[in-house]
């Protein structure tokens, strides 16, 4: 339906022939766009002052300050059809239905962390580990959390490269490229998370589709200083179509835009049933009610309920009129409502992929009921996001970290997610067992040696032998029996020639 349709249809004109010749004015299409629900206006999001130059060549959001995305007609019925703006975004953040699945999947996310390990020939035990140490020196692990709790909030989380002596503006402005001459030996000097309302694309292609980067933003604007988008990353866990990214900044749709018509309800009928808790029973006295009409002071019998009111508890007592006056209580039943407002619960964890004894720490009612199934299921999820949101990150992170290290990048070095199900108890002792005996088996069978075996238990954080001296081999027990029997004969043997 066109919208001349649709405004004469919402200013009550049923048959356009039939009605007078009327010219629709600017105020007539203002109050049919308000009346539409589903129109949206794509607008540049606002930013804070200072975060563009006045000679970027992009177009205005229409001069309105930040606060005018909470005035935003129909802002409160819309439900994630708009973007609500980074300052609406933070202030959310303050609550904690909106923190909590933010900061809860950002620390799974990074809780169990990776492990690097070769795929080629030769030892490179000594390159990992001087590895290992970097990503722990740089703080990659804390970085990448921030990040994805930056994506849960706002819908994108940057992180900046910190290069040494390419921190002027000229030095931003051109690419950063994975080679020792770009990123020379010992230049790596970090990682910074920058929340996305001080960064905004400056050019990007809307021209061609067939090009990779297409809606893809070239260069950023970091508070007025242009940054070269490879030494930007961007972590978005959930992007938009095309055609809405720059009214999104560019960035995705946070968990906090995605769960607020959720948390609304939850707040609603957590605060209905509070009030109903409040005022389930009301007290009524039914009493002779002709005098206190016809008196023009009623001082008497309002002093007398507001006494019995003030002092209403299982102490106090009221007295009645025994031929005239009875005193009774309306109660309202409660049943039912904890069911409804455990299911206004589990509706708010909905969207958030998380199940509610994660979110909450409340463990399914039943003689027989367990969260083992959602458990698994949250797990699969949280390395699917892990793969998605960052596996390209953590390789360029990898490749920048070789080259500040070693001044080269060795492609045989590689890292794995570690798997999210920690083993307890008889279940780890299986396993432990069974990679014993596996161990075992191939030394007998010449696969491996003895200190390869023993240099993965020393590798492995969980075997229990961390601190194992790989070169200190240890006599095999059947051979030390063996000395053991020789060096007893050959006394026995020395003993019978002295006598």
């Amino acid at each position: 339906m066109k919208l001349r349709d649709r405004v004469r249809r919402w200013l009550g004109i049923s048959d356009a022939k039939a009605a007078p010749p009327r010219r629709l004015n600017a105020a007539d299409l203002s109050l049919a766009r308000a009346a539409d629900p589903y129109r949206r206006e794509l607008q540049l999001p606002a930013l804070p002052p200072g975060v563009k130059s006045s000679d970027m060549a992009m177009d205005d959001a229409g001069g309105y300050p930040m606060s005018s995305y909470l005035n935003t007609v129909g802002g409160a019925l819309a439900f994630g059809l708009y973007f609500p703006g980074y300052p609406w975004l933070a202030e959310l953040a303050q609550r904690s239905e909106f923190r909590q699945p933010t900061e809860t999947t950002a620390r799974e996310l990074t809780r169990k962390w990776i492990t690097f390990k070769s795929k080629g020939e030769g030892d490179k035990s000594a390159k990992i580990k001087q590895i290992e140490d970097a990503f722990t020196r740089l703080k990659v692990q804390q970085v990448f959390r921030e990040a994805a709790m930056h994506d849960g909030f706002y819908g994108v989380g940057h992180v900046f490269v910190d290069i040494d002596k390419q921190d002027t503006d000229e030095a931003r402005k051109l690419p950063l490229l994975l080679t020792p001459q770009t990123v020379a030996k010992g230049s790596l000097r970090g990682f910074r998370n920058i929340e996305p309302m001080w960064c905004t694309p400056i050019v990007w292609n809307s021209q061609d589709p067939t090009k990779p980067h297409f809606y893809k933003p070239a260069s950023w604007m970091v508070l007025g200083r242009p940054v070269n988008s490879t030494r930007l990353m961007q972590f978005i866990s959930r992007e938009v179509p095309d055609i809405i990214k720059p009214a999104y900044n560019f960035g995705g749709i946070s968990l906090t835009q995605l769960i607020q018509p959720y948390v609304d309800r939850w707040l609603k009928t957590v605060d209905s049933v509070n009030r109903l808790i409040a005022n389930f029973s009301v007290i009524f006295l039914q009493t002779d009610m002709t005098a206190a009409l016809q008196s023009a002071d009623n001082a008497g019998l309002l002093a007398r309920l507001r006494n019995f009111t003030k002092l209403r508890d299982n102490q106090g007592i009221f007295l009645t009129d025994k031929e005239t006056e009875m005193l009774a209580q309306l109660a309202v039943p409660l049943s039912g409502l904890s069911e409804l407002q455990a299911q206004a619960q589990e509706h708010m964890a909905a969207p958030t992929h998380l199940p509610l004894v994660v979110l909450t720490g409340i463990t399914p009612a039943g003689l027989n009921s367990s969260s083992e199934g959602e458990i698994q299921v949250f797990h699969e999820y949280i390395h699917a996001t892990q793969e998605t949101l960052f596996k390209n990150h953590l390789d360029k992170v990898l490749c920048l970290v070789q080259l500040s290290e070693f001044g080269a990048i060795d492609e045989d070095i590689i890292y794995e997610f570690e798997p999210m199900q920690e083993l307890q108890g008889k279940a780890a002792a299986e396993v432990y067992k069974t990679k014993a005996e596996a161990g075992t088996a191939y030394i007998n069978a010449g696969v491996i040696a003895p200190e390869e075996e023993r240099e993965r238990l020393a590798r492995d954080p969980d075997s229990g032998y961390v601190n194992l001296d790989v070169n200190k081999i240890p006599t095999p027990p059947d051979q030390a029996l063996l000395e053991m029997s020789a060096a007893h004969e050959a006394a026995q043997s020395d003993d019978t020639d002295a006598e």
